[in-house]
């Protein structure tokens, strides 16, 4: 019993001259790193937009979609049924402007039973727009004209296409066991 005691005040003494020491020699800030938000750049955050190589002047462009959440003094913003409420920021890169129409986004379910527009790009090839799904497809479209926000379906070619990150799971139920199909040259990993 006694032996037990003095074991426990030997490492109970040992534990405090450490953490002293520790305390003594470095500033607070140097043992812990700063706190980093990943408000751009997290690849999980990210949605790559691939070029469909229809529109001329796309061949080589490459595309993001980041998603973040909107601002609200509660944390994030929920719709009235529970789901999440996202802020798309697009921007598309080594796109050959297209010298008749404008490019614009959509966002769409997987079933593309609901398609939203998410607004025009601007003369940087950047645009915003809010999206309530979990799972959903971003679409960048050739159209003629700016199409009004209550459009329900696109009608140019599509130019550019991507998947959010929970899209992105699918099923091996279309695989043989031996399939190579090659399923990254269609957005899924």
């Amino acid at each position: 019993m006694i032996r037990k005691r003095n074991l426990i005040i030997a490492l109970l003494l040992i534990g405090s001259a450490l953490n002293a020491e520790l305390k003594a020699g470095t500033d607070a800030g140097d043992m812990y790193p700063p706190l980093v938000c990943a408000e751009r750049g997290s690849e999980y955050y990210t949605i790559d937009l691939v070029t469909t190589k229809n529109v001329p002047g796309t061949g080589l462009a490459k595309g993001k979609a980041v998603m973040k959440f909107n601002p609200n003094p509660f944390g994030i913003s929920i719709t009235k049924d529970g789901s999440y409420q996202h802020r798309l920021d697009i921007k598309l890169n080594k796109v050959n402007k297209p010298q008749k129409g404008t490019f614009v986004a959509w966002v769409t379910t997987p079933n593309l039973d609901n398609i939203k527009t998410l607004g025009t790009l601007d003369k940087n090839l950047e645009t915003s727009g809010t999206v309530n799904w979990n799972k959903y497809i971003v679409v960048i479209t050739l159209e003629e004209g700016v199409p009004k926000s209550d459009s329900s379906m696109w009608s140019g070619p599509i130019a550019f296409r991507g998947l959010s990150r929970s899209g992105l799971m699918h099923t091996m139920a279309g695989h043989g066991p031996f399939a190579q199909e090659p399923c990254a040259k269609y957005g899924y990993y």
